[in-house]
């Protein structure tokens, strides 16, 4: 059966940039569905309305904005879709806990790293935070054994550590995919919130494999000073020589991907030193064709 998500995606890519979208009536007659119906799909599948969706989508764009540019207040609440700096500012207060203007002071956190890296980052996840790792056809388990896949080019490479913005979770395989939604969401609000830097794509690292549980290290790459809060974890991705891929296609056969790695990793005397993760390049929010979608995938040798 085929995920719900897969027919919504068309419509989630134009959401957050189309401005003829505003009502849910431009909504519904886009989509094709009845505003009843598309409401009540929608708000299932994503955890949220297609206006509350839209509304939180432009409000983290217009936060990355005001740390990573000059323009005036104003210029970014009309581009939010809001038709005054006041209404603007009690939005983003709802959503921020701060003022716009307050909110931009903390520009002095960002001069030492790379303000158009998280400008790109931030806008183009805040869309799909909570898509990632989705199977579009229900009832497919993240990591399942079969025929691999040798058309993934495996090659070997050297990364650097990178800080690593995490909540560390235990999911069950059919369950990952909710588990993300939770963690990426919270990371992504919780960085956005305290202006740090991005310095890499959504992933998701898998520490553990246990009989019944994976435990799933999920969050965002950052850059500058940052810091843990609660669930929220600090720590670093592997640095030192990776086996790396990129998958290209939908996530339900990223399992593919992993067993050509680990294919390899037997044909050429390697072992694998810690868990392996998973960087979304591609974000569904933003590519609708689940063929496009691009992951790449890393596993740290010893």
């Amino acid at each position: 059966m085929t995920h719900p998500l897969k027919q919504l995606l068309p419509l989630v890519s134009r959401l957050g940039e189309d401005d003829d979208l505003q009502t849910l009536a431009d909504l519904a007659a886009a989509d094709g569905r009845s505003r009843f119906h598309l409401q009540r799909v929608f708000s299932r599948t994503l955890g949220e309305s297609p206006l509350q969706y839209r509304r939180r989508v432009r409000l983290q764009r217009a936060a990355a904005r005001l740390l990573t540019t000059e323009r005036s207040i104003l210029d970014l609440a009309l581009e939010a879709g809001y038709d005054s700096h006041e209404g603007f500012t009690r939005a983003f207060r709802t959503a921020f806990g701060l003022s716009p203007r307050e909110f931009r002071r903390r520009r002095s956190q960002q001069e030492h790293v790379s303000k158009s890296r998280h400008l790109e980052i931030a806008s183009r996840t805040a869309p799909c935070v909570g898509l990632y790792r989705v199977a579009l056809e229900t009832g497919q388990l993240p990591f399942t054994q079969g025929e691999i896949d040798m058309s993934h080019e495996i090659k070997k490479r050297s990364v650097e550590a990178t800080p690593f913005l995490f909540v560390r979770t235990k999911a069950k395989q059919e369950e990952i995919a909710s588990a993300l939604e939770s963690s990426f969401g919270a990371v992504f609000q919780y960085a956005t919130t305290n202006g740090i830097a991005f310095a890499g794509p959504p992933t998701a690292r898998y520490a553990n494999f246990g009989p019944g549980f994976i435990t799933i290290e999920a969050g965002m790459p950052v850059a500058g000073d940052a810091r843990g809060e609660g669930d929220i974890e600090l720590g670093s991705l592997f640095g030192g020589e990776v086996a790396t891929t990129i998958h290209k296609g939908p996530y339900d056969q990223l399992s593919e991907a992993h067993q050509a790695i680990e294919s390899w990793l037997a044909e050429n005397s390697e072992q694998a030193a810690g868990g392996p993760w998973e960087s979304y390049v591609t974000d569904p929010g933003e590519v609708p064709d689940p063929a496009d979608w691009e992951t790449e995938v890393n596993w740290p040798l010893a």
